[in-house]
């Protein structure tokens, strides 16, 4: 065993990490654990090798310390998930004591209908994920800015059980979805106060070692019927009454869609409402999109059969025509909205998820993004001669836009996504990279009018940024959550809903 092998040992698997950091590798976390653990196995092995004489012996006290380490981590140390969204582990000593939020029982609160059900001043309703079109554009701010001179004022603070969801608000009612123990539960808080209202709970558990437990799927708001769709981490699609919480109709969308299985990760995927129905995913294989009738829950229709992924459908107009636009397990296809007839199909496979929308860049274009290796895509849309379907093309595929867990902003001609942690612009006519700064790790951002971002960074805090072709420019930052947050942000008007899974913070922004 040559005496520079250790060296050169640590400088090759340590040009590697570094390599994998400084590239933001999307295995980097994964990496710095199988180099570690080559490293010292390769050590060790030098050591046990390199004097004639003593190798048994030596090779002996390796193992035994292997058989130690082993023993400690297998016995003393406890895996609590991803760090980040990088999947760097989080471990803890087995004998420290787990902190988690006190939080109430909810199963049997139950509101009563009131007739003082008045928003707040400022408030505009935010009744679906990612916006009134699922894009995640909201219109030019109506508060101030300039957080420094105009601080926004927090109004309540309160512990949430585990999940990733969002917030949807109509009128002073802010819901979402967390794990409590075995329940599923869908909690309604008034916006004003952070109070609890109602609840409604199912037993079901979704639970995943890299992501954590929990739902995942920010609720649908229908408004004028006063319902609340929302779809739990296993697939349960539920209606509940706005006013109470009370359960109008349930169903299984991964037994619907026949699909083999619930997604590795979980049902993350927003329900869509269209015309009479409401629209879910399915899971692993099986029907891709299936319909009901919103008012009794009757099945209306099921189409696809590449199953469902991360991504919410979305409905855009291609071509001329509207069409429900849904990212599959290997596919991304465009949809008849009374029908569920396919109009167009475009092939996309990878084993990894896909948690992006898909976003509208023209008339008859859409991008497409993903990360885990997987090329982003530039599609465009055409009328078939037959003029009842749609013929699709790849304009450009390219990486440089890896959104793991967010969805990019198109401005102008440029896109701009969290490309692994760190903020990219991305041309939209070549799919090249213009600039790449500003760090704020795997969190979620939308747009606020021309060219205004709101980012909500994974360790906790939220920033307004400016972005151009040239640059990003923070203008402003609001110290909020503490720990991992991949929740989206909610904007109702001048309130800003934060959430993780531990704790909710709801801010009144300053008025202009």
């Amino acid at each position: 065993m040559p005496p520079l092998f250790p060296l050169l040992t640590t400088l090759i698997l340590g040009g590697l990490l570094g390599w994998a950091w400084f590239t933001d590798h999307v295995m980097r976390g994964g990496l710095l654990v199988i180099i570690t653990v080559l490293w010292s196995v390769l050590m060790g092995l030098w050591w046990a090798l390199r004097q004639r004489g003593c190798r048994l012996k030596r090779v002996g006290i390796v193992f035994a310390m292997a058989a130690a380490v082993f023993a400690f981590f297998k016995f003393g140390v406890r895996y609590e998930g991803s760090a980040d969204g990088s999947a760097l582990p989080r471990m803890s000593l087995r004998w420290t004591k787990i902190t988690t939020p006190e939080l109430p029982p909810l199963i049997s609160i139950k509101a009563e209908p009131s007739v003082a059900d008045v928003p707040p001043a400022g408030l505009i309703d935010m009744p679906r994920f990612m916006g009134e079109k699922g894009d995640g554009n909201f219109p030019a701010p109506a508060f101030h800015t300039d957080w420094a001179a105009h601080s926004p004022r927090e109004l309540w603070r309160i512990p949430v059980g585990l999940g990733w969801a969002g917030f949807a608000v109509a009128g002073h009612r802010a819901i979402t979805q967390e794990q409590r123990g075995e329940l599923e539960c869908v909690t309604c808080y008034d916006i004003r106060s952070g109070k609890l209202l109602w609840s409604h709970t199912d037993k079901a558990l979704f639970a995943e070692m890299l992501g954590s437990n929990g739902p995942r799927a920010t609720p649908t708001i229908d408004v004028v019927a006063g319902n609340v769709f929302t779809v739990g981490g296993t697939g349960i699609l539920n209606c509940l009454d706005l006013a109470t919480g009370t359960k109008k109709w349930h169903h299984d969308l991964i037994k619907d869609g026949q699909a083999k299985g619930n997604l590795m990760y979980g049902k993350s995927s927003s329900p869509l409402l269209l015309g009479e129905f409401v629209i879910g995913t399915g899971g692993e294989g099986g029907s891709s999109l299936i319909a009901y009738n919103r008012t009794d829950g009757q099945l209306a229709w099921k189409s696809g059969t590449d199953g469902g992924s991360y991504s919410s459908p979305v409905l855009l107009t291609l071509a001329g025509r509207e069409q429900i636009v849904s990212v599959n397990g290997n596919s991304v296809t465009g949809h008849d909205p009374a029908t569920g007839s396919i109009l167009w199909a475009f092939d996309w496979p990878g084993m990894f998820p896909k948690v992006a929308q898909p976003l509208a860049t023209g008339p008859d274009r859409i991008l497409i993004t993903s990360s885990y290796g997987l090329k982003s895509h530039l599609l465009e849309i055409k009328a078939a001669e037959d003029a009842k379907t749609c013929s699709v093309t790849s304009i450009w595929s390219s990486s440089a836009l890896r959104t793991k867990f967010s969805t990019a902003s198109i401005i102008g001609q440029h896109a701009y996504a969290i490309d692994e942690g760190t903020f990219c612009c991305v041309d939209l006519k070549t799919g090249e990279r213009v600039w790449r700064e500003g760090r704020y790790g795997f969190g979620q951002h939308i747009r606020l009018g021309d060219n205004l971002l709101l980012i909500q960074a994974e360790k906790g805090h939220a920033a307004l940024a400016q972005v151009t072709p040239e640059k990003l420019i923070e203008i402003a930052r609001l110290d909020a959550l503490t720990s991992k947050t991949w929740n989206p942000p909610t904007l109702a008007g001048r309130y800003l809903i934060l959430r993780n899974d531990r704790e909710a913070i709801c801010f009144e922004l300053p008025v202009k």
